[in-house]
């Protein structure tokens, strides 16, 4: 009987952390959420994000950041930030890509946008991509975990939006 019993109470105990182990885990964006976003800590909010492409959602606010990224990092000129995903963002993209080692297809997926959250920091309450020498892009996250960006200093900020391309305009 103590043996029947130690058996159920183990088995009780994997079930319980078990449970524990998968909800204390990050949570998983969902693009039909309509925005980048996450929730507890954000190193890895962009990890499970996308895609965007010149075929999947190529007209919207996370086109921009795509953009402001690539202006960042030298592979697009900052006029080239316009929301949309075309053969200059493509072109920059799978650039990009290929110097980080990743599949060039010219596909923001989450494994691309998983490396360029490698490059994001926090200052107190802002966040930045380090771009190369002083290009910096500024990002916010949300108290609901919702990202957003602003495109300069004057500008206003917008929501990280897969269906909308509100920041360009």
């Amino acid at each position: 009987m103590r043996t029947r019993t130690r058996a159920v109470v183990a088995a009780m105990a994997v079930v319980t952390f078990g449970t524990l182990a998968m909800s204390a885990g990050p949570a998983s964006a969902n693009v039909s959420q309509g925005y980048v976003a996450g929730s507890g800590t954000w190193t890895d909010d962009w990890g499970d994000e996308g895609p965007v492409s010149a075929s999947t959602r190529s007209h919207s606010n996370v086109v921009a950041m795509w953009q402001m990224i690539l202006w960042a990092d030298g592979y697009l000129a900052r006029s080239g930030v316009d929301c949309r995903f075309g053969p200059a963002t493509t072109a920059a993209t799978k650039q990009w890509q290929s110097a980080r080692g990743l599949v060039s297809d010219g596909v923001v997926g989450s494994r691309t946008l998983a490396r360029a959250a490698t490059r994001l920091s926090v200052y107190e309450s802002w966040f930045y991509y380090d771009g190369v020498g002083s290009r910096f892009i500024y990002l916010g996250r949300q108290a609901d975990g919702r990202w957003d960006m602003t495109l300069g200093p004057d500008l206003e900020w917008r929501l990280l939006s897969y269906t909308s391309a509100n920041i360009c305009s």
